[in-house]
């Protein structure tokens, strides 16, 4: 029976209790905000079926190289333009559409809690399009996806590096309908802070919620914007960098504890294609660079190969080097490293203290400022 007591070893794919032929185990939120299994010890038969499923038990080192790694984007300037990067997911999705497939994403869900769905039209991708920078809860897809492949459609499924493999355990062989896509990954912040963000958003501005983009490119592709709408016309908008939500974000302070320990960052993985922002374009690839969104594209499989050349005449692209597109030290490549303050900050979260307050704990003593670079020399040697 699956048991989390090192909360580093399960990265909330819900692969075992999508798997738990009785269905005795639900996903339950801690006081961090994140899911973890439960398991109801009474109806447990017993069978190891979730511990033989959970990827971060049963982690697989790949034997295979990357096939090619492209830099991209839509030749659609409008697809571009709603898309975080260059809308190579877009492209793909479309794709498959076109064979009668479907499609699964994360999306929000009327309370802006993001969740894993699918959809089978092309008037629906606007629900997947678009970084969604919060833990998603797959719910019942891997269950959904298989009843799909037995039914001999394709299908296209999209989540984090963790999410591809838990699906993929959970399926337990390998279809040839499936498609899989990851995302370069920097780590999924806390539910609940993105609740309590939310709720003072909403609080400020006099208003739910109508839309929110975490990466609107009003001001360019390199300066994204967080962007919320709310019901009564009124707009937020600020560059990511003074976004407060952000800023903890990407400070590594508000993720989930497997995200400091990731078995799933190295390349190539078990996606048939990787794919996310091309940062630093302009300092290799110069002419790729127009301030839109450029995509990197990660070729890790001969079915990820087959799809980029179904949508090659859709977009603009050119091979280059692995290293050179996605710098080996850039934290979609490894696990990031852990806030000193982060007990602090969910201490903070958990009694309810605003954003604001929450902003603070990213302040380092001197002490821990020391003991910061100790620990960065150490690695480096």
């Amino acid at each position: 029976m699956i048991n989390v007591t090192n909360k580093e070893n399960c990265c909330g794919c819900g692969a075992c209790v999508q798997g738990c032929p009785v269905q005795c185990i639900h996903m339950e939120a801690d006081q961090e905000g994140f899911l973890y299994p439960i398991v109801d010890q009474e109806r447990c038969i017993q069978c190891g079926l979730c511990n033989k499923i959970c990827p971060l038990i049963n982690t697989k080192d790949l034997k295979c190289d990357v096939l090619k790694t492209k830099i991209a984007y839509a030749q659609d300037e409008e697809l571009r333009r709603k898309s975080s990067s260059g809308a190579i997911f877009s492209l793909c999705a479309t794709a498959i559409l076109e064979q009668g497939g479907v499609i699964y994403g994360a999306a929000f869900d009327e309370d802006f809690r993001v969740h894993h769905m699918s959809v089978d039209t092309i008037e629906k991708l606007d629900l997947l399009r678009g970084s969604k920078y919060v833990q998603s809860d797959t719910e019942n897809t891997f269950s959904e996806v298989r009843q799909y492949l037995e039914q001999g459609k394709k299908v296209l499924f999209t989540g984090t590096a963790c999410q591809i493999a838990g699906l993929k355990s959970y399926l337990r062989k390998e279809w040839e309908n499936l498609y899989t896509i990851d995302v370069l990954c920097h780590g999924v912040p806390s539910p609940a802070l993105w609740k309590q963000y939310l709720k003072e958003k909403s609080e400020e501005y006099g208003a739910g919620v109508k839309n929110v983009s975490f990466r609107n490119k009003s001001i360019g592709w390199k300066q994204f914007a967080m962007h919320i709408e709310f019901l009564n016309e009124t707009m937020y908008e600020r560059v990511f960098t003074k976004d407060a939500f952000m800023t903890l974000f990407l400070g590594n302070i508000s993720l989930r504890p497997s995200c400091y320990a990731c078995k799933f960052k190295k390349i190539p993985r078990m996606s048939d294609l990787t794919i996310g922002d091309c940062w630093g374009v302009e300092n290799h690839t110069p002419d790729m660079d127009d301030n839109k969104g450029t995509s990197v594209a990660v070729i890790n499989s001969e079915k990820g190969e087959r799809l980029m050349e179904y949508i090659s005449s859709k977009m603009v692209c050119c091979d280059v080097d692995l290293d050179r597109a996605v710098d080996p030290m850039a934290e979609s490549r490894r696990s990031v490293t852990k806030h000193l303050n982060r007990n602090k900050f969910f201490r903070k979260l958990e009694h309810g203290k605003s954003v604001e307050e929450l902003l603070e704990t990213m302040h380092l003593s001197v002490f821990k400022r020391v003991c910061r670079k100790c620990r960065n020399l150490t690695k480096r040697i």
